[in-house]
């Protein structure tokens, strides 16, 4: 019997559904079992790898900071975080990951307290969840697409002392809850809502009253992190209440390429009303700088495997001053 994994909780390790919703017969996801287990063992390949995966779970048990020439671990904006040598991304994780996004980690630096509630909308394979979850008290991790959850649960699997703050879903944010086709690459880029005739599937969509229900910590949430490639703007209008009810410090990813010029303006015109500050960051003399936000409204020729052209808005219910993202360099 195979089961295909929805959720991935600290209070229940695995929620499945039946044979007949698997959409990878072929490719075979244990629902119990310790997370790292997570490769079909079904040729000698696959099992070298999974056994060199096992012995990263045991290295990254041994301490919380990367060890001198230690494989599988980079150290990012003051935390280390370890990842699975046998992943696709692998060589992005050593070579791309240490420099990716850094204004992107200057606003994690400077609001997720610790003790903190997060949602992460668009976990991709990980490589905000992590960091966060070495700060947060809870971290809700949603990822729609199959081959980037499963890369997640790799990576998951060797930052073990974080396990039990994170939460995954294996889901996109949405208006409501139901279905939606997607893109399946496993890149930063794919999106629901787009038919995909080589490699498409269909996920499952929560609202954000579905994950109140399954995830009742997000009652106290404080910051939330939205990247899903041109879905806001179906899920900033169904969150608008949602948002001004909970007041969290809202880190949103627009995305222009995948976006209407019509569906554009009314998505930003939106963010106006909803937040009383709304920001975008400038970079200038080697910092990131706080200032009102300003829309590039840039075209992409073309969109590369791992890089996310996108315009950031940091939305906040209190104002800030320029500097506030300068913090100390790790």
């Amino acid at each position: 019997m195979c089961f295909s994994p929805l959720f991935v909780t600290s209070l229940h390790p695995w929620l499945c559904l039946p044979d007949s919703f698997n959409r990878h017969p072929n490719r075979t996801i244990p629902c119990f079992g310790a997370l790292f287990s997570q490769l079909p063992l079904n040729t000698s390949q696959q099992q070298k790898q999974l056994d060199m995966s096992n012995r990263s779970v045991v290295a990254a048990m041994s301490g919380t900071t990367c060890g001198a020439s230690e494989p599988g671990c980079v150290w990012k904006a003051g935390v280390s975080i370890r990842y699975d040598i046998t992943s696709r991304h692998a060589f992005w994780w050593e070579q791309h990951f240490p420099r990716w996004e850094m204004h992107t980690f200057r606003v994690f630096q400077r609001f997720v307290r610790p003790g903190a509630v997060v949602l992460d909308a668009g976990g991709w394979i990980g490589s905000t969840a992590l960091w966060l979850a070495e700060r947060a008290r809870k971290v809700v991790v949603l990822e729609p697409g199959d081959r980037a959850f499963e890369e997640l649960l790799l990576h998951v699997a060797q930052n073990p002392t974080r396990r039990s703050r994170l939460s995954l879903l294996r889901a996109a944010l949405g208006p409501k809850r139901g279905l939606v086709q997607m893109t399946n690459r496993g890149d930063s880029a794919d999106q629901v809502g787009v038919f995909d005739r080589q490699e498409g599937i269909l996920s499952s969509v929560f609202g954000i009253n579905d994950l109140l229900y399954a995830f009742p910590e997000l009652e106290d949430v404080s910051f939330i992190k939205i990247d899903v490639e041109g879905s806001e703007r179906d899920i900033i209008p169904a969150m608008t209440d949602f948002l001004r009810r909970k007041r969290p410090v809202m880190l949103l990813s627009i995305h222009p390429h995948a976006l209407m010029d019509d569906e554009l303006s009314k998505l930003i015109g939106e963010l106006r009303a909803l937040c009383p500050q709304l920001y975008s960051f400038h970079w200038n003399m080697s910092r990131w700088w706080l200032r009102d936000f300003q829309f590039t409204y840039r075209q992409i020729v073309a969109m590369p495997e791992v890089a996310d052209p996108a315009d950031d808005a940091l939305c906040t219910w209190e104002p800030l001053p320029a500097d506030a993202l300068q913090v100390d360099d790790e």
